[in-house]
């Protein structure tokens, strides 16, 4: 595999395999597709490359040591990487 030059990412491996990953769902499925049909799609690239992931991760937000809401990670990837995934008119191809 070729080295990475990038040092600042604290997993720099894993989150080319993700980037590359996300690409590739993005480039087969096109643009303008709701967000679930992505997330779905990642799901299923994720499965087909052997990571290890949990996908709508319940956490806690805690303000001062109370409970001030719920929040739920779209995927935990290897127990290392959250990936929030979002849709936006800003990944649309330009004319």
């Amino acid at each position: 595999m070729k080295s990475l030059k990038r040092q600042d990412l604290i997993y720099p491996e894993l989150s080319h395999q993700i980037i590359g990953i996300l690409f590739e769902v993005y480039n087969e499925l096109g643009p303008g597709h709701h967000e679930k049909y992505y997330q779905r799609a990642i799901s299923k690239a994720f499965k087909d490359s052997n990571l290890y992931f949990q996908e709508q991760v319940y956490t806690p937000l805690i303000f001062r040591d109370k409970k001030v809401g719920n929040y739920y990670f779209d995927f935990l990837i290897e127990n290392k990487i959250i990936l929030e995934i979002k849709k936006e008119a800003g990944f649309l191809k330009s004319i």
